[in-house]
């Protein structure tokens, strides 16, 4: 008798804790997970697009300091979103500048550039593909990166 009381009493404190930790793991994740938008459009719909705004302001600078832009967009602790229906990012716009100067570093050629940021930031390929202004980015960007400056220099041989 007394062990199955000990049985159910277990069984009890088992069940108790499984349903807690399992209500635990959904309140931890539900921030991190995206929302999923289901509709049968095939276009996508775009209701705020900062990214293509702040690069086509980075290519009517001609030039980006990226340590100066980095350092406002620090202090401000400015955020670029992109809106839609099937997809949500915010993102810092340090971050944005840092992935840009880091993609123009590492790539030697416009298309090397934007299979960068496509892997860095795939919820905006299509908005990319839409804009087509990351080839002039790349052109800007490159030239004040560490390799775009050694590119620059004249060969001595």
């Amino acid at each position: 008798m007394k062990s199955s009381i000990r049985t159910i009493k277990t069984a009890i404190f088992s069940i108790l804790f499984l349903s807690l930790s399992i209500s635990n793991a959904q309140i931890i994740y539900e921030d991190q997970l995206e929302t999923i938008y289901l509709n049968k459009n095939a276009e996508e719909v775009v209701y705020t697009n900062s990214f293509s705004n702040f690069n086509n302001d980075l290519i009517a600078t001609n030039e980006i300091n990226f340590k100066s832009q980095i350092q406002k967009a620090n202090q401000n602790n400015d955020r670029l979103l992109f809106l839609s229906e099937r997809s949500n990012l915010q993102i810092l716009t340090v971050t944005y500048l840092k992935t840009i100067r880091r993609g123009a570093n590492q790539s030697n050629n416009p298309e090397s550039f934007k299979a960068f940021i496509n892997d860095k930031l795939p919820e905006l390929i299509n908005q990319f593909k839409k804009d087509n202004n990351l080839e002039e980015l790349y052109i800007i960007s490159r030239k004040n990166t560490f390799n775009g400056k050694i590119d620059a220099l004249p060969s001595v041989l």
